[in-house]
């Protein structure tokens, strides 16, 4: 099953995937975009670049029903602070998987350190 995630909203692109029942998580950073994505019964929306958690709590305070997708700035560090939140759906980041790392094909590593976020994760979420 195909779905689409993005790092803005464009109401075309939304649309479209709307109309061919694609599941479509669009770009949110404002209030304005927010508005639209509920307008189009969207109930998730991609947050980036993550402003921090009082932003999308400011943000979601109006809007009860939606949850967010925070991604950009999110690691290790914060990603309690994040998922600890009933608003937030899930975290996307891409500190286990550093070009460095890639380029050198260090891919063990990549592996340990990505088990290490799914671990993590599952701890805050349980």
């Amino acid at each position: 099953l195909p779905i689409f995630v993005s790092p803005g909203f464009d109401p075309e692109v939304v649309d479209y995937c709307l109309k061919k029942e694609i599941p479509v998580f669009p770009g949110c950073i404002t209030p304005s975009e927010v508005a639209q994505a509920v307008k189009r019964g969207l109930e998730v929306v991609k947050f980036f670049p993550a402003g921090g958690l009082p932003m999308i709590k400011a943000m979601a305070a109006p809007y009860t029903g939606m949850r967010f997708m925070p991604t950009g700035g999110i690691n290790a560090a914060n990603l309690e602070e994040y998922l600890s939140c009933d608003k937030i759906l899930c975290c996307g980041g891409s500190w286990m998987v550093k070009s460095n790392l890639v380029k050198a094909g260090a891919f063990d590593k990549i592996r340990e350190l990505t088990a290490e976020a799914r671990k993590l994760a599952d701890s805050i979420r349980k």
